[in-house]
């Protein structure tokens, strides 16, 4: 198993920003660390998440009017619309 190699930085930021960022982490019961790095990662776009991925997976959820028989909505819900 590779060892990611990790580095402690120090910064300046927001007090409301920070603020947020810990309410998130707390929410998500993730640390502080972890909410950062997933922001950087998507800011410089190495989150594999994308808008279309996104807007692919709603539109696919919504694509029926009224309402879905629980079998298509598990079928939807085990479906993994962000794999690449």
């Amino acid at each position: 198993m590779k060892e990611l190699m990790k580095k402690k930085i120090g910064t300046i930021i927001d007090d409301g920003l920070l603020a947020g960022v810990k309410q998130r982490a707390a929410a998500e019961r993730r640390p502080l660390s972890g909410v950062i790095e997933d922001a950087l990662s998507g800011y410089l776009g190495e989150d594999r998440t994308t808008r279309a991925d996104a807007s692919r997976a709603l539109a696919r959820f919504t694509a029926q009017a009224g309402l879905l028989p629980i079998e298509e909505i598990d079928e939807i819900l085990e479906e993994d619309f962000l794999a690449p």
